[in-house]
């Protein structure tokens, strides 16, 4: 398969690829399936491209490139929607803001997406009861992680 995208021009993929969000995320619920772009170039970004929307390209990172001991609680609920067995591949992304001036970029700590890359399913869950914002500065957090 095939998608013209606005960022990262034609992009072939096949339907193993297609990561579906039974709600999906924060402020873009009606766009469901996206596919996750690792372009060199991004580094340590990696990019949650809409399927819906070939306009629609949010950055991501993974959380232990920034907050090493970074908790996600899988709850019971959690395992069952997204399909959760013993084996299964997680990966765990943070969404993140660019801005115009890249020291001034955040990520969003208080809402990571769980992707389950067995079942093709995923979820952006809400973290309760954590010390993290949705607008934590990311430069901070990639100087205090290379310490």
């Amino acid at each position: 398969m095939r998608l013209l995208t606005s960022r990262f021009g034609e992009i072939n993929f096949s339907a193993r690829e297609i990561i579906t969000f039974s709600e999906g995320i924060l402020g873009l619920e009606n766009l469901t399936r996206y596919l996750i772009i690792k372009p060199p170039e991004s580094k340590p970004l990696l990019w949650l491209q809409s399927l819906d929307d070939p306009q629609a390209a949010l950055p991501v990172i993974r959380p232990e490139m920034i907050v090493p001991d970074y908790p996600v609680e899988l709850s019971d609920d959690l395992k069952r929607e997204l399909e959760i067995k013993k084996g299964d591949q997680i990966e765990i992304f943070c969404i993140v803001h660019l801005e115009k001036d890249w020291k001034a970029s955040t990520v969003n700590l208080l809402t990571p997406v769980v992707v389950n890359h067995s079942s093709c399913k995923a979820k952006q869950v809400i973290q309760d009861k954590k010390p993290y914002t949705s607008r934590h500065n990311l430069l901070e957090l990639l100087t205090k992680a290379k310490g």
